[in-house]
């Protein structure tokens, strides 16, 4: 379980006023949750992951973790940044995994088991041997989530961990940040400026020059027409497509946010389907 509350936060950079970004900002994450912060850059999306993570501290207010106050660090977050050859520090996979395993005084037995279980959860078990270096970016990202997994990390902050990864590999990252929350029991807190990677959340928070100005599902969301083009953000295709068959009178009750329910809607079996 893991629980995050920002209390009336206050941060700047530097000592000017004009530094200043967040001013009284609250915010809850709770144990479990998927959440998408959005925004335009500099509306302070990564500013507030260093800030749950203990990284930065603010100048006024309260960051608590679980009802305790956070200290120093939070022992129960792995901070996963956009560019993961940032965070590997080990030339040989397993290696890598196993790196933050020794910090801790792990006895080698316990090192490789939950190495081999975490690699093995992100599909990276046959890559054990290689050299980190050689892997794809996805294959990469997917790396750094084994070495939090291997850590038993209760929350993953995301920071626009698929900017550089293109493709299906996209795709699967997305789903596999769902099978971690559902069956790992993580609380996910992603940035993005994509707002394709926010359609299976639990909850959109969109900041603006350091202010909460939407938080709640992502269909309601991406009925915020004024707001996301003030943002500089685009609503996805598909989701556009099921308003657009609503607004027709061609479907209803039905909600298109990605590709296998338009597909389900046009009755075509995924599994069938030819490219």
């Amino acid at each position: 379980m893991v629980e995050i509350e920002l209390d009336n936060i206050t941060f700047r950079y530097g000592h000017r006023r004009g530094d200043l970004l967040f001013t009284e900002l609250s915010l809850r994450i709770t144990s479990g949750e998927w959440v998408g912060l959005v925004g335009p850059s500099g509306a302070g999306k990564t500013t507030l992951l260093k800030v749950m993570k203990g990284l930065l501290r603010p100048e006024a207010g309260e960051v608590r973790i679980n009802g305790a106050p956070l200290q120093e660090l939070n022992p129960f977050a792995a901070f996963v940044f956009a560019n993961p050859e940032n965070q590997i520090v080990s030339p040989v996979v397993a290696e890598d995994v196993g790196f933050g395993l020794e910090q801790a005084g792990l006895d080698i037995e316990t090192i490789r088991r939950r190495a081999e279980q975490a690699l093995r959860r992100v599909g990276l078990w046959e890559r054990a041997r290689d050299l980190s270096h050689h892997l794809s970016g996805g294959e990469q990202q997917r790396l750094i989530l084994a070495g939090a997994l291997a850590l038993r990390a209760r929350c993953l902050l995301l920071d626009d961990p698929l900017s550089m990864v293109d493709g299906h590999a996209r795709d699967d990252l997305l789903a596999l940040f769902g099978e971690i929350r559902k069956e790992e029991g993580c609380t996910l807190v992603q940035t993005t400026h994509q707002l394709d990677e926010v359609v299976n959340v639990s909850r959109v928070v969109a900041l603006e020059r350091g202010r909460v100005v939407f938080d709640g599902p992502p269909m309601a969301f991406f009925r915020e027409d004024s707001l996301i083009d003030r943002l500089g953000l685009e609503v996805p295709p598909l989701v556009r497509l099921g308003e657009e068959l609503a607004r027709a009178n061609l479907m209803a009750g039905t909600e298109i946010m990605s590709s296998r329910q338009l597909l389900s809607f046009i009755g075509v079996d995924e599994a069938r389907r030819t490219d």
